[in-house]
């Protein structure tokens, strides 16, 4: 089994020390064949981004052309050889962790440091280029030179003079040399600082601020040709948006032939699993753990037009790793985020960029499980302070962070046959962020994250169908509901609950659906009638219809270890209101009736049809008392 590089990103070290390595060089032909001298490449985290420009440097950087051919040995570029393979002097610059807690100055510092550092490396590979009144008898002491020359701030007082120096030297010796400069993750630190504290970012990113210098003066010396391609990955437009308009020639992030090029399609994920599991140990086959992690990491599109969705690389990882740590005896559980987790903390700061009044509605989308159509933005700008995000802007950056992804044709027919060519469609992409999502919601509730705990399960249920599992329910999600008007929105709020707590605590036994689309015959059913008015509609009014062919059930738990049963949950609520008891009984009766006939409707659903043990609850909140039954 070879090793698993689920903390660092170093080509060379991967390589050479028989760690897994997922061939992407074929993206090298794809990159060069744009055409682009400055590109903008971006992925939410945890992608392989560092990884490609690893790969990049080592591919392009003349100084290392023997190692490359070494490094490219095996994989599909050394067959295929493009004509700038080992033709520029690379400079290399990492914005990762610079710290931003100490204000403006401090993570200025930070940045200044991380361009010298780049600086130093890159004289470390060309020597020849050091000018003369940093030179040394010694490459070590020339490089001391050089760190102690550009940490003076006394004459370097913003990262533009830093860059502006360095290609004024490179201009005056750089002979026949071609220069490339790659960033990489150019946001990482302008990220943090936005979704905590946006006045912050506004007078970092600015235009005319040190930051907006920065990419003017690379701009300036791009477009007078000296440097020949610029390379930059991150995650969000904003701070690129806000600091130069107009910067980027090519954003290589949208191009469909790129959609793959960070994250692992299912045949890679496949191949990671062979190579890396011991299957003497592991009672798990390679389709099967694919399939766990499917539903976990799976699901991201970053093109309208891309053939496969892609899965978050370092968390398929991750998974892996955590599952050798276990001897292969058992599959790593869905862990819990805590407060402190930091997609958690992006998700929160983010959504919460966004105005009071859209943020509802798309917060209230999701829970009703959702695609949420939006017209992208041109750009995306917070400069002003007290400012904050439109509806787009929000769902703009939550798409370029990973919560949401582009659904597909076939994703978009499922909710609705009036699409739109002109606006995209977003959903959320797996298990992984649904989960962020309800963690969202319940906080907002105030509800206790520990109250769901591994008593309410689905194999609980098959095995008692008693109190207890029942209690546990109503001990775990009672305390999250808000009384509500809105029919559609109450039962929502219980899919959610359900759903948290069942895949919380169900391991890998179920496949869980939200929002279960039905199907006949391979086709979608859609609505056969307009959906009822039911927003503001007591449950007990003449104004409450069913309308038994929605086409989608609330939650589908389909059992993918071959035995056993299956559930599907149907889930009806009532508003909290004061009623006679006769009044009461006759509307639970009215749902029950209603429930029964969607029940018997959804399970002629292809699959579903042909599950050999389907079991099928009705779930009511009903004047603030909660009933499970099963039908």
């Amino acid at each position: 089994m070879k090793l698993i590089p689920d903390s660092f990103s170093d080509f060379q070290s991967i390589i050479r020390e028989n760690y897994i390595y997922i061939d992407k060089t074929a993206f090298i032909d794809k990159y060069e064949r744009t055409g682009s001298r400055v590109s903008l490449f971006l992925r939410p985290r945890r992608f392989g981004k560092t990884m490609f420009t690893e790969i990049l440097r080592y591919y392009y950087d003349k100084a290392l052309e023997k190692e490359a051919d070494e490094l490219f040995r095996n994989t599909w570029i050394a067959d295929h050889p493009t004509p700038r393979k080992s033709s520029y002097a690379v400079l290399k610059l990492d914005c990762s962790g610079i710290r931003t807690i100490g204000g403006i100055e401090d993570t200025m510092n930070f940045f200044m440091k991380r361009i010298a550092n780049g600086i130093c490396d890159f004289y470390c590979l060309y020597p020849e280029l050091i000018p003369t009144d940093l030179k040394s008898e010694n490459i070590q002491d020339s490089i001391d030179n050089i760190s102690k020359f550009y940490d003076d701030r006394k004459y370097f007082t913003s990262p533009a003079k830093i860059i502006d120096n360095f290609l004024e030297r490179f201009i005056s010796r750089k002979q026949a040399f071609r220069l490339m400069i790659i960033i990489d993750e150019y946001d990482n630190f302008t990220n943090d600082i936005l979704c905590r504290d946006p006045q912050m970012f506004a007078a970092i990113a600015r235009k005319e601020g040190e930051l907006g210098s920065f990419y003017g003066t690379l701009r300036n010396y791009q477009q007078s040709k000296v440097i020949e391609k610029i390379f930059i990955t991150g995650v969000l437009p904003v701070t690129m948006d806000t600091a130069v308009s107009g910067f980027t020639s090519a954003k290589l992030s949208f191009k469909p032939e790129l959609n793959s090029l960070a994250g692992f399609t299912d045949s890679e994920v496949l191949e990671l699993i062979r190579e890396s599991v011991d299957f003497e140990k592991c009672s798990y086959y390679p389709e099967k753990l694919q399939q766990i992690m499917k539903l976990r990491f799976d699901g991201y599109r970053f093109s309208r037009t891309a053939k496969e969705n892609v899965y978050n690389s370092a968390m398929c990882l991750s998974f892996l790793s955590e599952l050798r740590d276990n001897e292969f005896e058992s599959i790593p559980p869905f862990s819990v985020m805590s407060a402190n987790d930091v997609d958690y903390v992006k998700l929160t700061g983010y959504l919460d960029l966004i105005n009071p009044q859209e943020r509802g509605a798309v917060v209230n989308a999701i829970l009703r499980g959702r695609i949420i159509p939006y017209k992208t933005p041109g750009t995306v700008k917070l400069a002003a302070e007290h400012e904050t995000l439109t509806k787009d802007e929000g769902l703009a950056i939550l798409y370029h962070l990973g919560f949401f992804t582009l659904a597909s044709k076939d994703e978009i027919q499922a909710f609705t046959d009036d699409r739109d060519d002109d606006w995209d469609y977003l959903r959320v992409p797996n298990e992984h962020c649904k989960m962020l999502f309800s963690k969202y919601w319940f906080d907002k509730q105030k509800v206790s994250w520990s109250l769901f705990d591994s008593t309410f399960d689905l194999r609980g249920m098959a095995r008692a169908n008693d109190s207890a599992v029942m209690a546990a329910f109503l001990r775990a999600v009672a305390p999250g509901f808000v009384n509500t008007d809105n029919v559609k929105l109450g039962e929502a709020q219980v899919v959610l609950a359900m759903y948290t707590a069942l895949t919380m605590n169900t391991g890998s036994s179920f496949r869980l659906t939200r929002e279960y689309a039905i199907r006949h015959n391979g086709a979608y059913v859609m609505r056969d009638s307009p959906e009822p008015d039911t927003e503001n509609a007591a449950a007990g009014s003449s104004e409450y219809r069913i309308n038994i062919r929605a086409g989608r059930a609330d939650l589908v738990a389909e059992n993918i270890r071959g035995s056993g049963p299956s559930y599907i949950f149907e889930v009806k609520y009532a508003q909290d209101v004061p009623a006679r008891e006769e009044t009461k009984t006759k509307v639970r009766e009215k749902l029950f009736r209603a429930a029964t006939e969607q029940l018997d409707f959804y399970v002629t659903d292809d699959t579903l049809k042909a599950l050999p043990d389907l079991r099928r609850y009705l779930v009511m909140l009903t004047y603030g008392e909660l009933s499970i039954q099963e039908v």
